[in-house]
């Protein structure tokens, strides 16, 4: 009889530790600041925390019982009980043990950003995954404001540049619409000076025509420098397409063209072709970096007549190519290299010292980076690598929206 009493105070004991366990279990997990979410092989929904109540807006009686799925938007709804299957069978893990961002749907029906890390619960009398959610929609926020930030920064770096450029966008633009002026003067004088009706002169009409074809002519170049000025300062968002590197490389050759200086230099080409480096990225934005760095070659040859910019590009393995302006003037100064990407940092008389700086935070967004390095003899290399695959991230897809 006392060792059955006994038994008995022992198993009241054990129940009464078991229930303060429990209750201090879910203290710990109410007064997380994280959702926490339970669920079984099954999918069912065994534990839903304070958080997660107060996330999802749903209250714990509601949701315990049913499948997970109902806080997932398409296509991660569909996708989920298939997925818990796999697992089961194959012990492959896609999510489990990592983490990810991904959609979740509240009771309201919004759709709403979070960051999920799934873990296995070891132990267990049964299988169960724990899910530790975090909303992310005020970091989405601000990082889609970064991505605000930095095209409105570009787009007035871009309009600087051509402010800076006036002297030679004009000579571009007139010396076309100077051979017009003087073409269509001659066609004038044919007209007035001949006393013999067109028709019956096969020679000044053949110079009319020919005279015609010259205006033609010079009138689309005159366009022609137009629409890469008016493209390459077009206020945009960010859109990233399948591009030739090397034909945009040779365009933005053109465009820098405008800056008069250049003649005094050229610029060689070594591109690589092998395999033809088509990229998926934001052609203006590349662009902009590439004729930023030409430029500043430009001025750090300006005591350097003759001697051309060299532009390379070379892929440096399967995942990346780089691109690169190499020029012969004096280098950069020991003391400024540390500072050749701080923000409104410039050796230049004129500018904004936002050119590198700009640059560099568009490549790395296109995953690539932007470096200097000195050259052997005199003068500098500025290159910048960019992966031979990217897609858009989330931030950039929202953003687009």
């Amino acid at each position: 009889m006392a060792e059955g009493v006994k038994e008995q105070k022992e198993l009241n004991d054990a129940l009464v530790d078991m229930h303060d366990a429990n209750a201090k279990l879910t203290a710990l997990l109410d007064a997380a600041i994280d959702a926490i979410i339970i669920i079984n092989h099954k999918g069912e929904i065994e534990l839903f925390n304070a958080a997660a109540q107060g996330l999802f807006g749903y209250e714990a009686s509601e949701v315990v019982g049913q499948n997970v799925k109902m806080l997932m938007p398409e296509p991660y709804q569909h996708e989920h009980d298939q997925y818990l299957d796999n697992y089961m069978q194959t012990k492959q893990a896609r999510i489990i043990g990592t983490g990810r961002e991904v959609k979740a749907q509240k009771k309201s029906g919004e759709i709403f950003p979070i960051d999920l890390s799934v873990g296995e619960v070891k132990d267990s009398s049964h299988k169960q995954f724990v899910g530790i959610i975090r909303d992310m929609t005020e970091q989405m926020k601000a990082r889609v404001e970064v991505i605000n930030s930095r095209e409105r920064l570009a787009h007035v770096s871009r309009l600087n540049t051509m402010g800076e450029m006036a002297a030679g966008i004009a000579h571009e633009i007139n010396q076309p619409l100077t051979a017009v002026t003087s073409y269509a003067q001659a066609c004038k004088n044919i007209l007035s000076n001949s006393h013999i009706p067109l028709s019956e002169q096969q020679f000044p009409k053949q110079g009319l025509l020919q005279t015609l074809d010259k205006i033609s002519e010079q009138a689309l170049r005159a366009a022609e420098v137009i629409r890469r000025l008016r493209g390459f300062v077009k206020k945009r968002k960010a859109q990233r397409e399948l591009v030739d590197l090397n034909q945009l490389i040779a365009e933005t050759v053109e465009l820098a063209s405008i800056d008069t200086r250049l003649l005094d230099h050229g610029i060689t080409l070594n591109l690589s072709d092998q395999p033809q480096p088509v990229l998926l990225l934001d052609p203006i934005q590349i662009q902009q970096v590439l004729f930023n760095l030409i430029r500043n070659a430009i001025d750090a040859m300006a005591e350097q007549t003759n001697e051309p910019i060299q532009i390379y590009s070379q892929w440096l393995d399967q995942q990346f190519i780089e691109v690169g302006v190499i020029d012969g003037g004096q280098g950069i100064k020991e003391q400024d290299k540390t500072m050749l990407f701080t923000p409104f940092y410039t050796t230049k008389t004129t500018g904004m010292g936002m050119g590198l700086p700009i640059s560099q935070s568009i490549i790395q967004a296109h995953g690539g980076e932007l470096k200097h390095r000195s050259r052997a003899s005199k003068g500098s290399i500025f290159s910048f690598t960019l992966p031979s695959f990217s897609v858009l991230t989330d931030d950039e897809k929202a953003n687009e929206k």
